[in-house]
């Protein structure tokens, strides 16, 4: 079986999900039904070597959280809430910035 090597300059942009990707994939709820989610701080360092390597990234959430456009301010990424279809939003981000379908590096649990 022949595997493909992929380089990073193989990637035009890279989109996280955000919920179980960049989060332990749990929902906190206070006793007035205020939800919270917990990240990892580490992850700060992975996005410090993307913005070194020059690579687009995002995140792309069906959620509209405050607390993501909040840890997408601190990461120095763009954050895309409250997405009904990721395909369709997706294809449409590839349209408005020029990059490439099969260049694109998705990371999901979804």
């Amino acid at each position: 079986m022949s595997r493909e090597k992929i380089s990073i300059n193989d990637i035009d942009a890279i989109v996280f999900d955000c919920d179980g990707v960049l989060t332990n994939n749990c929902v906190y709820l206070d006793q007035n039904g205020t939800e919270s989610i917990a990240f990892n701080r580490s992850d700060g360092l992975g996005f410090d070597a993307l913005r070194a390597l020059k690579k687009p990234t995002f995140i792309l959430s069906s959620e509209k959280n405050p607390v993501v456009t909040t840890r997408a301010k601190k990461l120095k990424i763009e954050a895309i809430q409250g997405v009904e279809n990721k395909v369709e939003a997706l294809e449409k981000l590839i349209a408005e910035r020029g990059f490439a379908l099969n260049r694109i590096l998705y990371i999901g649990n979804d």
